[in-house]
């Protein structure tokens, strides 16, 4: 082998192994989140994400829905969902259930025998700057799962950009939800990152919700910062009729065209809900 040979051996050599260097699996955790790169460069095989519990749905103690407890557990035990959670509005909504209802929701539900789990909820609304909440804290503790959204004609709709965030994050940060419901809708006018980095610290979960199918754009937007930010997410229908229960269908979509993170979606799992929620669900 002539010296110009071995010259281009060694540097056909070394420019191989950096390649072989460069193209090593990079663990998820070292490579940030994108949905468009994701959408680019989708793989042939499809995931499938099933959900098993639909964690927000509404009856007629909200004031403005339609159906019993017993109705939306038929619909939903019909759509083979093992779980759903009764998460009427609060007293901080014009027309919501009040203290009586909610500290006896838990006997409540736990006298209703069907073949499926019946979490009691409540989805509350915030009352001031420092993010209290409409239910006195002796009530909400009895519940199993404290959800908060933000909501017109109430408090928080009545102020600007910045007091809505910082009531927010503030609710997160006390420790007095564990779901922000619906947090992308542009009515509820609140800055995403100081409230998804205060729920990724607090452990509190963002609501990825099918109500509006109109908010896709708003929806992939949202994935895409739950996804950069690692924050774990519910999705659920705020059913407010016994038929949109578990209507996850196009949701389900989003989450497998955009390949985000399967352990991130609380409500994918019996294991993960416990965990997440510190509920029993023997």
């Amino acid at each position: 082998m002539t010296k110009r040979q071995k010259t281009r051996h060694l540097t056909r050599s070394a420019h191989s192994k950096r390649r072989k260097k460069s193209n090593r699996n990079i663990p998820y955790s070292e490579s940030p989140f994108s949905i468009r790169d994701n959408q680019k460069n989708k793989r042939s095989s499809t995931r499938v994400i099933e959900l098993i519990a639909d964690l927000h749905i509404h009856t007629v103690a909200s004031g403005h829905a339609a159906d019993t407890i017993r109705k939306n557990c038929e619909i939903a035990i019909k759509k083979d969902l093992k779980a759903i959670g009764i998460t009427d509005h609060g007293p901080g909504l014009p027309g919501g259930a009040g203290f009586v209802y909610f500290y006896t929701l838990p006997r409540i539900v736990a006298n209703i025998k069907m073949p499926i789990k019946i979490f009691s909820c409540v989805e509350e609304d915030i009352i001031n700057k420092k993010g209290e909440l409409s239910l006195e804290a002796g009530c909400r503790s009895r519940l199993e799962i404290v959800m908060a959204g933000c909501h017109p004609r109430t408090w928080i709709a009545r102020q600007n950009v910045k007091t809505r965030t910082k009531a927010v994050v503030n609710a997160i940060t006390k420790g007095y939800i564990k779901v922000l419901t619906h947090p992308y809708r542009t009515n509820n006018n609140i800055d995403l990152k100081p409230v998804l980095e205060a729920a990724a610290a607090s452990g509190t979960a963002l609501e990825l919700n099918t109500s509006k199918p109109g908010d896709r754009a708003a929806m992939l937007e949202f994935l895409e910062k739950c996804g950069n930010n690692r924050n774990p997410i519910i999705v659920s229908s705020d059913a407010h009729v016994a038929e949109e229960v578990g209507t996850f269908t196009e949701a389900v979509k989003l989450l497998e065209e955009t390949g985000f993170p399967e352990k991130l979606v609380v409500n994918r799992s019996r294991e993960s809900i416990k965990s997440f929620f510190g509920v029993k669900w023997d």
